[in-house]
């Protein structure tokens, strides 16, 4: 029984579930495993959007960050924790072209 207040507990199945999903759309396994964590932890809050999870991990690699960063950069800003990175011309006409 679950009392007010309480959250109910996250079956594994459904984070492995999640999981392979977001691999199948070409997530690497990092961020998979920290989207996952934040779809279940927050639910709507989180921008679980595959597309703009791509376009800011892409522009981070752009601005010359580390794979790793790149990744865990991308997802604070679906988190909302950061501001999207800004874009550069550059970067604009090649992730649109």
């Amino acid at each position: 029984m679950r009392k007010a207040g309480e959250t109910p507990r996250q079956d594994p199945e459904t984070f492995q579930t999640i999981w392979k999903h977001l691999k199948t759309d070409g997530v690497p396994d990092q961020a998979a495993n920290q989207m996952t964590a934040e779809m279940l932890t927050h639910g709507d809050e989180f921008d679980s959007s595959i597309e703009n999870y791509d376009r800011y991990y892409s522009n981070y690699k752009e601005k010359g960050f580390e794979d790793h960063a790149a990744q865990a950069m991308a997802i604070e800003a679906l988190e909302g924790h950061a501001e999207p990175p800004s874009e550069s011309l550059r970067f604009a006409r090649i992730y649109d072209g």
